[in-house]
This record gives structure tokens, sequence and C-alpha cells, in this order.
């Protein structure tokens, strides 16, 4: 019987993890009509695919949303789906490299200082008005209205005075934002910056509908089907909260032609095993494999696995606003009386890397070298990666001072916050067990969906909490603005006025060197003051169904992609 492989792009999954965004993709499912599955003696999932019929694909997302606003969403997991309903200026090629895409070109001034956006003028909406200029004006005018509360609106700092309107101190009008009229786009920075189109390619900066937007409210804007309006591949078909998400492909999309998949079923399954289980059924064309075992079970079952070098960093939040967590002896403490290495061994079982800087191997730094492993060879290691037993009883003793409490004091006071997932609290157990070994204290573990960890992280109700952070583009920036005084991510509520110069000056600098070093200086403070516990890069490993997905896998660090093919005689 012969073969033909049609192929076709299917969609751009974010690649963040599930904690804060730019964190962990998983995908799932593909079915069509007219196609039955079954299980090849090796394990693979096999699939017979009738050459007509609308094709659907069905993915895992790992968690309930915390939000599909795109002013709101925070979570991988939240821009998994968002990815497939809004389309920005710009979006990422296969290379990941930004390519114009609302936009149908740009102009950009000698100076690099202003980007004149051209608008395709077959870009529509889903309910069929035009995009236009004023949409996107008018979202970004929104992600900084203090009263949206928008975590990611300093994303658009880098816009001449973005940063003082959301203080209050200029009006719009003198913010770097003009409509010029409904297809052109002007937009004027601070500084240049060589990363400036990935920024204007990530979906805090997509558009809005303004008056779809004020019709339905600011509360009810895409939270149940119904109050989506999209400019993306997708639409919103239906949402069952905790279950599944359907987005249907949009037939007035400008780029409809190029895409095969007419359907997409997120479906919502928060265990990592439950997932793999269900990709090796053949329910599923895609899992992410976070566990040594889960490798070892898809590999003896005879499926290929692929890695990424580690993208990801994991780390202990911690509350400086407590009142035990504000001593930064206590920090230091709990920081270096834990094995970061014992931890990957005894949890995880795969190739995690201990965190011994903050910003993983994987982000590019000056002279397209790796970042961290510049700042290694330049630095040596922040942290040791089997910790310091004696420094941190040291460090105890000092603390206990200068709180004026007990060990017993902090095993009554001090808590984890972490998700509902089995691995999740099996980390948070290995921490509870370490310091109780190594310091005596007794701290609880508090399991909640993951939701919730990040509206206690929001609202400062917690102690400490597992979070962990993906880039949003491929620059050290990415991981250290996080920690900012006040910064929309930086739920710590820890700052330090050196940190702080130290990113703005970063911002403005256009000698890569000397911004590099100012980046190792701000790892540095970092590891100096713990605001974060350190814990782990995680490289991600993954396996998928090289029988539909074929012609070249795209899975990096900021972004998955993949090649779909209809199996027809």
């Amino acid at each position: 019987m012969k073969l033909r492989k049609i192929l076709a792009v299917v969609l751009a999954m974010a690649l963040l993890c599930a904690t804060f965004a730019a964190c962990g993709n998983d995908a799932g499912t593909s079915t069509s009509s007219g196609t039955t599955s079954s299980t090849s003696s090796s394990g693979e999932s096999k699939t017979e695919t009738a050459s007509t019929g609308d094709v659907t694909l069905n993915l895992r997302n790992a968690m309930e949303p915390t939000s599909l606003n795109t002013l709101l969403a925070t979570y991988a997991y939240d821009f998994q789906v968002i990815n497939a309903l809004y389309e920005c200026l710009y979006e990422l090629d296969e290379n990941d490299v930004p390519q114009p895409a609302a936009a149908e070109s740009v102009d950009i001034s000698e100076d690099k200082l202003v980007y004149t956006f051209h608008l395709r003028q077959d870009g529509t909406w889903s309910n069929g008005d035009p995009v236009t200029a004023n949409d996107f004006a008018f979202a970004w005018q929104q992600a900084l209205t203090p009263e949206v509360a928008s975590n990611y609106a300093y994303m658009l700092f880098f816009i001449h005075n973005a940063e003082p309107f959301l203080k209050g101190e200029v009006t719009w009008e003198e913010v770097g934002v003009k409509v010029i009229d409904d297809y052109t786009l002007e937009v004027t920075l601070d500084n240049p910056l060589p990363y400036a189109n990935n920024l204007f390619s990530f979906k805090t900066l997509a558009p809005i509908n303004q008056k779809f937007y004020e019709e339905v409210g600011a509360d009810m804007y895409n939270t149940d089907p119904q109050y989506f309006c999209t400019n993306g591949a997708y639409t919103m078909e239906s949402w069952n909260h905790n279950s599944e998400m359907v987005v249907k492909k949009r037939a007035d999309y400008h780029g409809a032609d190029a895409i095969t998949v007419d359907q997409i079923n997120y479906k919502i399954i928060t265990d990592v095993q439950a997932g793999l289980n269900s990709y090796m059924s053949g329910e599923i064309d895609y899992t992410d494999l976070t566990t040594g075992d889960a490798v070892q079970q898809a590999e003896a079952a005879g499926y290929t696995v692929g890695s990424m070098t580690p993208g990801t960093s994991f780390y202990l939040m911690c509350n400086t606003n407590n009142e035990y967590l504000s001593n930064v002896n206590l920090r230091r403490a709990l920081a270096l009386s834990f094995d970061k290495q014992a931890l990957i061994d005894a949890v995880f079982k795969n190739a995690n890397q201990p965190m011994t800087g903050f910003t993983p191997p994987s982000v590019m730094g000056a002279n397209e070298s790796s970042f961290q492993e510049a700042r290694l060879e330049a630095m040596g290691e922040l942290a040791p990666a089997t910790g310091d037993l004696e420094a941190a009883k040291g460090y105890l003793e000092t603390a206990l001072s200068e709180l004026g409490c007990t060990v017993e004091d902090l095993s009554a006071n001090l808590s984890i916050d972490c998700g509902d997932s089995a691995s999740t609290q099996t980390e948070a157990a290995f921490y509870q067990e370490q310091w109780r070994q190594n310091l005596g204290i007794e701290v609880t573990i508090n399991p909640m969906q993951t939701k919730q960890v990040s509206e206690n992280r929001n609202n400062g109700n917690f102690v400490m909490s597992i979070a962990g952070w993906s880039p949003d583009y491929n620059d050290p920036m990415t991981f250290l603005d996080l920690w900012v005084t006040g910064g929309g991510n930086n739920q710590t509520g820890w700052g330090n006025e050196e940190y702080d110069s130290l990113i703005e000056q970063a911002t403005n600098e256009l000698d890569v060197e000397a911004r590099q070093e100012m980046f190792y200086r701000c790892e540095e403070i970092l590891f100096e003051e713990y605001p974060i516990l350190p814990t782990y890069w995680r490289a991600d490993s993954y396996s998928y169904n090289t029988d539909k997905i074929v012609g070249g896998e795209r899975i990096t660090t900021f972004q998955t992609k993949f090649f779909w093919a209809d199996v027809v005689e």
C-alpha cells in the first residue's frame, strides 16, 4: 500500500512550566473522524486515518487555567491555550525568531527606537470585526492600568513612558504608543533592545477588541466561551471547568489554509503519571516526562524519549514579609541545609541539574554563549550543589538569636505551599525531611490546587511556596528582572536597591560585556539574600508519537511546535 504524508504546521504551544508564565508544556491525543487507534507490539500508538474528515488534536493541560485573559494570565498552561486563540504583532518561527504576524510589515528607525507596524488588512476578530491598531493600543493601556493588576505589566516597560504611566506620573497621550490610522501603529522605545521583537510577540501584548471587552465587562472577559473574541487561528468552543476546553479553527483566520487541525481538545489532567498512562494507552500523542521513572517507563515500552538543555529554574519562594522569613540568616540556613543533588537523585531521577546560579544554562548571554556557563567560568558556583550543613547551622543559630525565638517556634509557623500532584508533594516532603534531620525544624506541607497556590502568592498569604520560572525570551533579563522591588511577579516582598539599580543599568547598557557583568552581580545578590531558596534547573524530557507527528519536531525552551501528518492511501 502506498502512503502519502501531508504535512502542515499545527500550532505553537508555550513552553513555560506549570508554575509562573514562562514554564512547561504538554500536548496530547490526536484523533480524526473515521479514525481508529490501536497499540503496536512495541507499545507505540498506531493510528489509521481515513482520507476525509476533520482533524482533532487532544492535548493535556496540567491544570485548570488561572486565567485566559491575556492581561491576567501568568502560568504556562494558561498560555498554552492562549497561543491558539490570539495573535501578536510578531510570532516565533521554527527557529525561535520573531516574524511579523498580525503585522504585515514593520519599519524600524535607524536608531532602533521607533517601530512603525503596518497591520495586515485581512486580520479579523472572531466576531467579524477587523483587527486594528487601536486593538493593540487599548490592550496595552489596560495592561498598564493599576486597577487591572496585570502581573506582566512590566513587560511593556521597554515602551517610552510605560512605567511612568503605570505609576500615574504621565497621561496615556505621553506614552510611546500612537495609533496613526486603523492599520498603522507607531511604538517608541526608551532604549534600543535586541530582544524587542520577542517582547512584541509575548501574549500580554496581544490585542483586545475594545468594544467587545467593554460590552462583556472586565470581570467576565474570557471566563466562558461566550465571553471570548479572538484574533488567532482558533476560537473558544466550550469550557467545562476543571475538565476540558475545546477550541475550533476559525475559517476566516487569515492563515486558515495552513492550519489542518480543525479542533483542539485540552484535557485537564493534573497528575504526571496519569498523563503518561494516557500517552502509553494511545489517548494522547505527546507528553512531558518530568521524572526518571517516567522516562524509564516510556523507554521500556518502546517509545523514543527526547530531552533539552535545562531551561527552567525551580525554587522555594519565601514570603520575606513573614515574621520569621524576614530574617536573612534564617533564609540562608534553610537554603544551605538541603542537598540539591540528593533531591534530584531521590525525587526526579533524571537529568535535572542542581541550581548553582539562577538563570538556567539554555539562556544565552553575551557573544552567543550560554550565560550560566560563562558566569560559572567567571565566578564559580554561588551555592554548593550538595548544601553546606555546617554553615547552615551557624546561620540558624544567628537567626534564632536575632529573632528571639526557638526551633519549636519555627516548627509551629513554617510551611510550604505546593500543588496537589503526587510528584510535587514528594518534592515538598524531601525539603521537610531534610530540615527535620539537619536543623530540627518540622515544616508543615500544604498541598492544594495550583490555582490556589497562585492566589496565595498573589495575596501574600503564604510562608514558602514551590515555584519555578521559564523564559519569556532568550535573554537573562527575563529571569533577573523578576526580583526588582515591587515587580509584578515578585511575590516575595523582597527588594534591594543595588539590585534594582543594576537591572535599570542593564536595561540601558549597550555594551554586552558590561551588561553581563551587571547580571553576574544580580545573581550574587540573590544568593546572598535568598528571597528564594534555589533548588534545581529542570531538564525537560518528552516523548511523542512519531507515527503521527513527522517532519521534524520543534521542541525548544521557548516553544513547542509539531508537524502534523495525515496518512492516507
